[in-house]
């Protein structure tokens, strides 16, 4: 009975929340001052759009890119960031896991040490916060930001925009740096509050299971 339930358990939760790319972006034709995603989830409320702090003015090529990135460190008062915004369709929830994306520059702006670049998030577009701890890249190439550590950034409900403001510093105070063509892509769950029909079976029969334990106990 204990395996049963253990089970149905597992098999809820996997049905509650399970982490998929919920939004991605690829960048064919010459850098833009903001653009949709390619794709996104269903059930995120709007359209979710790239755009650009004044600090971090679009630069030609392909790709996503900019030669406003400093050499100043990492700072939330800075202008030179990237931006998203989602939001959680009503009747249901956002959580966060990763972002992942493809990045190239100038080859001043990112040799060793490399490129020091962090995501932030907030909750009214003013006040900022810093995503764990920056990831250094050198040279091109792929790199990815965990933010399944974050609790702010789980089960976000409908009534609340996460603001996502990426942010880099690297070897150069005029280096391009940005994503690739190949761009970047959200990692998460967006989830209904309440259960859907196959996962409320799922927890009808975990229930039906205790019962009949304590049943069978006395």
């Amino acid at each position: 009975m204990k395996k049963l339930m253990a089970v149905l358990m597992v098999f809820a939760i996997a049905a509650v929340a399970q982490a998929e790319v919920i939004a991605t972006w690829t960048f064919p034709v010459s850098s833009q001052v903001s653009q949709d995603a390619d794709s996104q989830d269903a059930n995120l409320a709007g359209t979710v759009t790239l755009t650009r702090g004044a600090g971090a003015p679009a630069t030609t090529g392909a790709g996503f890119r900019t030669t406003g990135f400093q050499n100043n460190g990492i700072n939330v008062a800075n202008t030179d960031f990237y931006q998203i915004s989602l939001a959680a369709a009503t009747g249901y929830e956002l959580s966060l896991n990763s972002i992942s994306g493809d990045f190239a520059g100038t080859s001043t702006f990112s040799p060793t040490p490399g490129v020091s670049h962090q995501w932030a998030y907030s909750f009214d577009d003013s006040s900022y916060t810093l995503i764990d701890n920056a990831v250094s890249r050198v040279g091109n190439g792929t790199s990815d930001f965990d933010f399944s550590g974050t609790s702010a950034l789980q089960n976000i409900p409908a009534s609340s925009t996460v603001y996502l403001r990426y942010y880099a510093s690297g070897q150069t105070s005029t280096g391009g740096w940005g994503f690739t063509s190949a761009g970047f892509s959200v990692a998460g769950a967006v989830t209904q509050t309440i259960p859907e029909p196959a996962t409320m079976s799922l927890l009808g029969l975990g229930a039906l299971a205790m019962v009949l334990r304590r049943k069978m106990k006395k």
